[in-house]
């Protein structure tokens, strides 16, 4: 994240959607992805139920 010069708010949460996203699709996130996840890291574990 501090290549792409984003803020991260909430370290761990935002740490743990990476990993979780990284997982399920089986690849590198990309630049707006790690963006998007960075900048709602309490709305995006609405989409992973029972998994954060």
């Amino acid at each position: 994240m501090d290549g792409l010069e984003v803020e991260v708010k909430e370290e761990e949460l935002t740490f743990e959607l990476v990993q979780l996203c990284n997982a399920m699709t089986g690849r590198p996130l990309t630049d707006d992805e790690l963006r998007l996840i960075a900048a709602h890291p309490r709305e995006l574990p609405l989409l992973f139920p029972g998994r954060l």
